[in-house]
């Protein structure tokens, strides 16, 4: 029996006295270690502030475009603590999305000119939250559905480009044509105002302070000046809390 391996138990023994001591003793780490590993994934996640980032999408209301109705959308959050035995909390957020480029494009020839417009327009959403979230379940389970509502404020930007030609024949060089071209940029807040939002999601706690977070949110009367740019969202993202 001396100097043999055990394929079956992994443990190596002199006589069968020492070879189930030395097995008890290789059981119970292994037992340990499985407890240890087990309640560090089993773990409570912290409840104090945090930060967090949410990707997801949002399709529009009424979109500027009926081939741009669903677009990507991004957020940044700063979460206060977990108050009320883990039953409340305050965000504020930061975030935005972009409907895209749209372009026009126009000429005409008027006596004998030949005349072309062009016009480009990058608009975009950003929007700042405040939101108020119950946790029904509180400190009572691990997992934390919540609900919630707000109020926040929006901008639709739009970065634009006009572009104007002229092209007509020389008077005194026929056959010989110019063209005059006048540029021009900028950008302008074409709409904006306050408007309020209700949300649901799950906190799934990861470790003792990360979160991963499923959420839903509705935006009503996000709109001014004709332009409409409310509607459901769809959010994934994470969050570490201190």
């Amino acid at each position: 029996m001396k100097g043999v391996e055990s394929v079956r138990r992994g443990c190596e023994a002199t006589n069968a006295s020492q070879m189930s001591r030395a097995c008890r003793r290789h059981f119970k780490m292994g037992v340990y270690l499985a407890v240890l590993l087990v309640g560090t994934a089993t773990c409570a996640a912290s409840s104090g502030p945090g930060i967090g980032l949410k990707i997801g999408a949002q399709t529009l209301t009424d979109p500027v475009s009926l081939d741009k109705t669903t677009r990507a959308r991004i957020d940044l959050e700063i979460a206060s603590p977990l108050l009320l035995d883990d039953h409340l909390d305050f965000a504020f957020s930061l975030g935005g999305l972009s409907l895209g480029d749209y372009e026009d494009y126009y000429a005409d020839d008027v006596d004998g000119t030949f005349i072309e417009e062009y016009y480009s327009d990058d608009l975009s959403v950003f929007d700042i939250r405040f939101a108020v979230r119950l946790y029904p379940l509180g400190d009572q389970s691990r997992l934390r559905p919540y609900v919630g509502a707000g109020l926040g404020y929006f901008w639709l930007h739009d970065w634009w480009e006009y572009e104007y030609a002229e092209t007509f024949e020389d008077p005194h060089f026929p056959g010989t044509y110019h063209t005059i071209v006048d540029e021009d940029e900028g950008g302008d807040t074409i709409a904006d105002g306050i408007f309020p939002f209700v949300l649901a999601g799950l906190a799934v706690p990861l470790g003792h302070h990360g979160e991963l977070m499923f959420e839903f949110q509705y935006d009503f009367e996000k709109e001014d000046s004709g332009f409409d740019v409310g509607g459901p969202i769809y959010m994934l993202g994470g969050r570490v809390r201190f």
